[in-house]
């Protein structure tokens, strides 16, 4: 499953890469139902090979361990997910840093270290290699901590009372054509967080990220000549609260149902019944306290 070193890892750098439970030729059914979604553009939940690996029980207990929580259902993804090749000239790596960095969940440090965590769980599911070159992601280990610490010291009650949410910020420089202006992530440090050097989170076909997108993070160039193929999925602990842009909260209303029907019966618990815990915190209003100073 997980050892405690790994979790360990996950709470103080964000994330950790950890070894999935799928033989070779399961990868290889899951892999060809990736490449036939990606061809036919259909949803998800009409392949059973990819249906599977969804609804295999060590995503719901690896999100149990990460959240400590006692129940869990899925929060968002499934879909095929692709870092496809790049043509060159490739960009430079740290304009790809300072132009992609960003956050994606604001949560607060007490979200994060409650019992059970009010955070979602990322897993990536890599169903080809990712070596450093075929687009791994990018990740600013520790990150996160001081992020939701701010977001602790600012955020209002009222604000704070919407959280976790999914509600993408980057630091600065930020330009009014960002859908979050004149939200941002403010420097918390000496050197500003475009400045710094993410590490590339590599790993092996059949390996799961488990990611914390509260930290900075960013999408990276593919300099290799076959794409990156993944699979993407979230979740909640049971009981949580949580808050989608409108609409991906619609998407998920869309989704969801449809997923349950696909899903064996003694699985079919990891979709939840009902929506009342997913609320709409779309980019409107914004909250001012997380202005830049400028524009407070």
């Amino acid at each position: 499953m997980i050892t405690d070193q790994e979790l360990a890892q996950y709470e103080t750098q964000g994330a950790v890469t950890i070894d999935g439970p799928f033989s070779e030729a399961e990868l290889d059914r899951a892999e060809a139902a990736w490449d036939s979604l990606k061809a036919s553009g259909d949803p998800p939940y009409t392949h059973p090979d990819y249906v599977d690996v969804i609804q295999h029980p060590y995503f719901e207990e690896i999100a149990k361990k990460v959240l400590r929580a006692q129940a869990v259902h899925l929060w968002w993804g499934l879909a095929p997910h692709e870092r496809g090749p790049t043509e060159p000239p490739y960009a430079d790596y740290g304009e790809q840093w300072a132009r992609g960095c960003h956050v994606d969940i604001q949560a607060t440090w007490e979200d994060f270290t409650a019992t059970p965590r009010r955070m979602r769980a990322e897993l990536w599911f890599w169903l080809n290699d990712v070596p450093v070159d075929r687009g791994a992601m990018r990740i600013l280990p520790g990150s996160h901590r001081p992020i939701m610490e701010h977001w602790s010291r600012v955020l209002t009650p009222e604000h704070k009372a919407q959280l976790p949410r999914v509600h993408g910020l980057q630091p600065p420089p930020v330009s009014e054509g960002q859908i979050a202006y004149p939200e941002y992530v403010p420097n918390l440090g000496d050197t500003p967080w475009v400045e710094q050097e993410p590490t590339p989170f590599t790993a092996k076909r059949g390996q799961i990220l488990i990611l914390c997108s509260a930290g900075l993070h960013s999408a990276w160039q593919n300099e290799d000549d076959v794409p990156r193929k993944a699979m993407g999925t979230a979740w909640i602990a049971s009981g949580v609260p949580c808050g989608l842009p409108k609409n991906q909260r619609e998407g998920v209303l869309d989704f969801f149902p449809q997923l349950k029907e696909q899903l064996r019966p003694e699985r079919a618990h990891i979709v939840p019944d009902n929506f009342t815990w997913l609320h709409e915190s779309d980019y409107e209003p914004k909250w001012p306290e997380t202005f830049m100073p400028d524009q407070r």
